[in-house]
């Protein structure tokens, strides 16, 4: 399980493993910065993001929301999974649940781990966990399409202009993610479900 760590940072761990690294997602960011040879103010001017809040999360020292890591992932044209993972080139990919990766977004009290070993695939699945009272900033919106499916708990689907969609244990939802969307814990306790996107975005 991962816990929220008060500074407000991103973790990342296994999904039974106790201890975090809050600085993994940043240096990650900087080492693919650095590799693209691109400066701060590059990656501010193509995301729309600040140098000096670029600077903090590669440092560790901020927390980042759903829509802004989307924002420099598709930028930098790589996956979430990308950043956590390596890359694996065995024709059927593992991944054991108590070796599972996960991102840990502490000021939105949201948690994706990560079911494949890398991003170089075709589609991206994930199962995203919200706490209480946990849920997107902003919208997000990226190429293709997504699929969502609710585990457990209550989970509050906005897509476009139109009403939000309560979804329910079992219940499953399918739309183009180029269009702006988001999701909110609409329940008590912890809200679950199952994620795919296509092409690997997230």
């Amino acid at each position: 399980m991962t816990s929220i760590d008060p500074a407000g940072s991103v973790e990342l761990q296994g999904e039974n493993d106790r201890e975090s690294s809050t600085s993994e997602v940043g240096a990650r960011l900087r080492q693919l910065r650095r590799s693209r040879g691109v400066s701060l103010a590059d990656v501010a001017e193509g995301t729309g993001i600040s140098t000096s809040f670029l600077s903090m999360v590669e440092k560790g020292k901020s927390d980042i929301t759903v829509s802004r890591l989307m924002r420099l992932v598709h930028w930098f044209g790589v996956s979430i999974a990308d950043l956590v993972q390596e890359p694996n080139s065995s024709p059927v990919q593992v991944v054991r649940a108590d070796s599972r990766r996960s991102v840990r977004l502490t000021d939105e009290r949201i948690s994706i781990q990560m079911l494949t070993s890398d991003g170089h695939h075709a589609m991206m699945p994930v199962i995203n966990v919200y706490d209480e009272g946990g849920g997107m900033a902003d919208p997000t919106r990226h190429d293709g399409e997504e699929f969502v499916h609710v585990i457990d708990g209550r989970v509050e689907l906005t897509v476009g202009s139109g009403d939000p969609i309560v979804l329910e244990a079992g219940d499953s939802a399918y739309y183009r993610s180029d269009v702006p969307h988001s999701f909110r814990n609409a329940g008590p306790g912890v809200a679950r479900f199952f994620g795919v996107t296509t092409p690997p975005n997230l």
